[in-house]
């Protein structure tokens, strides 16, 4: 998982600004919603509602979302559109066909990460959670690269100055001779080779940091960025500076493919949104879709009964879960997605708890079988009583727990010594009760021979 700030970049969406107008055409609805108390509302963390804040910032009008704000269109959905705007700030993103304010289908920019694998984020939201761990590249986090601007320029001679940990004074007043005042709580963090920053918690801000021949410059990522999403069915493309052609596409949108609501957050810093503008896509204007989606391997485990939610007791919890097994009249069917991934937030919302999965594995004979496995947050796992796993993601999960804390199927590793005849697969499933965003877990069988999943 990322270091300081990064763990907290991994934050909510953004939303339209000033009005959506756009030139009327044959395959387009025009709507235009100027940014008023009519048509936005403005929610703050705790629910309450805000006033709308529109002022000029950089040579735009613009509508500022404070951190952890959110705007909402009202009274217009979409279902398929194609959406442009600027935004400018940290974590900008876009919540579309909104159902409800605890599910609707997500995409952010996490501005630090320029050019990276993971500059982009799609996550489905199911019951509010924001499950970054479970749904990663390279089908959920994509490529873009973002402008930063030059705000201050140091000499080499302070280069030693430039070390992990809590920022010297020395830093902090060559800062303020070029009229960047940080606090003296500022830390520099070294996440890897290709980031180095400064943050200040107290104004929540940061700023890049990099060596060049002469001097170390500093970057500020908050400047005007241009994007466009394009949302048909269950595909959608997004657009960074080049609005020809696509930075990354998601084609397999997780949520119900129907009409609803539109969005902009900001939970990290202030966020500023600029020229937007919304055209509707018609039905009729849709070609038809021939593919079909690559299905996963017959190896996967796909299937599960699952428990209602319970607090897990750590000390007898071996005990628990076989009472709960012996009577299973309130467990449920449930199936991963296209992936494999089973995401327990579709189902349940109470990230404190914990669920029980299992399934039978029929063999034709006494054998071992690798299952490759992964899971956020904390998982058990027991074959016909015997705990053969027992391990926590943790929010920073330590260096052999896989690709930065992320969820990957062959990130993890155990033997099942079946035995001729039946035998039940549990996993103890417990939910994120720390960031309260991440639940699920994804298995497969190295191979079905002599076995079969009933």
């Amino acid at each position: 998982m990322k270091n300081s700030l990064y763990n907290l970049l991994i934050l909510l969406v953004g939303i339209p600004i000033v009005s959506c107008v756009q030139e009327n055409k044959k395959t387009s609805t025009v709507q235009d919603f100027a940014f008023t108390e009519n048509n936005w509302e403005i929610e703050n963390t705790d629910g309450s509602m805000d006033t709308i804040t529109i002022l000029e910032h950089q040579g735009r009008q613009a509508l500022l979302l404070e951190s952890n704000q959110k705007a909402y269109l009202k009274g217009a959905t979409f279902k398929n559109f194609q959406l442009e705007f600027h935004c400018n700030g940290q974590v900008p993103g876009l919540g579309f066909r909104i159902q409800d304010k605890k599910n609707y289908e997500y995409l952010y920019l996490r501005m630090m990460m320029s050019g990276k694998k993971d500059a982009l984020q799609y996550i489905p939201i199911y019951n509010g959670s924001l499950p970054w761990q479970l749904y990663n590249y390279p089908k959920y986090e994509g490529n873009a690269v973002f402008p930063r601007k030059e705000v201050a320029t140091l000499p080499l001679s302070l280069e030693e100055e430039l070390v992990q940990g809590k920022v010297g004074k020395t830093l902090l007043k060559a800062l303020e001779e070029e009229g960047i005042l940080y606090s003296e709580e500022s830390f520099i963090d070294l996440p890897n080779e290709t980031m180095s920053y400064i943050y200040d918690p107290q104004r929540n801000e940061a700023l890049l940091f990099e060596k060049r021949k002469d001097s170390i410059v500093f970057l500020d990522i908050r400047t005007w960025i241009p994007a466009k999403i394009v949302v048909i069915e269950d595909k959608m493309s997004v657009y960074v500076g080049d609005m020809g052609t696509p930075t990354f596409v998601v084609d397999n949108l997780k949520g119900e493919s129907k009409a609803g609501g539109i969005s902009l957050f900001s939970t990290f810093g202030q966020v500023y949104f600029s020229d937007v503008s919304i055209q509707e896509i018609k039905e009729s204007d849709i070609p038809k879709h021939q593919g079909t989606e690559e299905g996963i391997p017959s190896n996967y485990l796909t299937t599960w009964q699952m428990s209602e939610m319970f607090v897990m007791d750590t000390l007898n919890f071996v005990a628990q879960v076989d009472s709960l097994l012996k009577s299973r009249d309130s467990f449920k069917t449930v199936k991963a997605d296209t992936d494999g991934l089973l995401n327990i937030s579709r189902f349940y919302d109470d990230m404190d708890k914990t669920v029980v999965l299992t399934c039978t594995l029929l063999s034709d004979s006494d054998q071992e079988v690798s299952l490759n496995f992964d899971y956020a947050d904390h998982l058990v796992i027991v074959l016909n009583s015997k705990v053969l796993f027992d391990g926590g993601m943790n929010f920073r999960p330590p260096p052999e727990k896989g690709t930065e804390g992320r969820v990957f199927v062959d990130d993890e590793q155990t033997v099942l010594n079946l035995r001729k005849g039946t035998n039940d697969l549990t996993f103890v499933l417990s939910g994120d009760n720390r960031q309260k965003y991440n639940w699920g877990c994804i298995a497969k069988l190295a191979h079905l021979d002599g076995i079969s999943l009933e």
